[in-house]
């Protein structure tokens, strides 16, 4: 009997603690999914990690964190936010995607890269862009060089000579647009029986009466006979519309200086090594991958989301969007990211 009221006993006890521990489970809060950084926060963060190592020492071959070579540098400092770089800078000027233009093109975080000491024709170095000048003609830049960790600049004799183009790890830049101005409404001007604030019009030549604005911002005059025409050197420009409807300019970063094509010499590495693999071990390729692109075009990540899946949606290739992203096929997709698919 008294063994019966034990095992009783025991069976509450243990009841009274399951109970317990469920309802301390239940109480916890579910963690959140993710949280998403957009391009521009994330190269923020690279460059404020590569500033804390400013002045760190120079060795051929060190990855980091007492030393630097600067292959180690960039990769060390990519890594902390999940990109994995090439060990070398040979391998580096093909990772990513090529950045093409003027240095008004060049964003915050692109991987640049340099000839080499005793040969500027042969890929030898590479640094972290900074931000370019106000003028367009001169940036900034953190790499590690034979002094150690340090800040340079591209009009520096040794690295203008020397630079050989820029290569971008991360997804383009959201473009920001400016906060739209608080102006005074002006009834000024009318359309049919309606009056409209002078702000939300627009002040074309005499001959125009319409202009036509497309996705990207960019607008073109319409011709009587309906055609489009260039509104000419002295109005190119964006014009987006703000949520209320009102509308401004949007002016460009300038620059006349021209970045060097780093596209040709990846694209011959990769033909060079494609020659190398046996005719049945090449991929196939679909011909999207092999378009020139045009303007990007992003694809919201939901959950459910795979590259495999994304990559049939959009015909495309799970190496291009790895590409166009600066991921792997391990990269963690979380909800909400903007993948740029072409």
């Amino acid at each position: 009997m008294q063994a019966k009221k034990f095992y009783i006993s025991l069976f509450i006890v243990l009841a009274v603690v399951l109970c317990g521990a469920e309802r301390v489970v239940a109480a916890a809060p579910a963690a959140a999914d993710s949280v998403t950084l957009s391009a521009a926060r994330v190269a923020d963060l690279i460059i404020d990690e590569a500033y804390k190592y400013l002045g760190t020492p120079y060795r051929y071959g060190a990855r980091g964190p007492k030393a630097f070579d600067c292959s180690g540098f960039t990769s060390y400092v990519y890594r902390k936010f999940g990109y994995i770089l090439s060990h070398s800078s040979k391998d580096q000027a093909n990772d990513g995607r090529a950045v093409e233009g003027t240095y008004a093109q060049l964003q915050k975080g692109d991987i640049l890269i340099f000839g080499a000491r005793g040969n500027r024709r042969s890929v030898g170095h590479v640094g972290i862009f900074i931000e370019m000048s106000a003028d367009g003609t001169d940036f900034t830049f953190i790499h590690a060089a034979r002094g150690g960790v340090m800040v340079s600049h591209i009009q520096e004799e040794y690295y203008a000579v020397r630079f050989m183009g820029a290569r971008r790890v991360l997804p383009d830049f959201d473009i920001e647009l400016p906060e739209p101005e608080d102006n005074t409404l002006d009834f000024e001007a009318t359309y049919g029986n309606v009056f409209l604030p002078i702000k939300d019009t627009l002040e074309l030549s005499p001959d125009d009466s319409r202009i036509v604005l497309f996705a990207d911002g960019t607008w073109a005059a319409v011709a009587e006979d309906g055609s489009l025409v260039d509104p000419g050197a002295s109005r190119h420009g964006r014009i987006v519309l703000n949520p209320g409807g009102t509308w401004q300019e949007l002016a460009e970063r300038s620059s006349s200086v021209h970045i060097p094509s780093s596209a040709v010499p990846a694209a011959a590495a990769q033909a060079a090594q494609a020659a190398q693999q046996p005719a049945a071990a090449k991929p196939a390729v679909s011909s999207s991958a092999d378009e020139t692109p045009g303007e990007p075009e992003y694809h919201v990540i939901r959950s459910g989301d795979t590259l495999d899946k994304i990559s049939k949606t959009y015909h495309t290739t799970i190496d291009r969007l790895c590409e166009l992203n600066g991921i792997t096929r391990t990269t963690i997709l979380h909800i909400g990211r903007r993948l740029r698919v072409r």
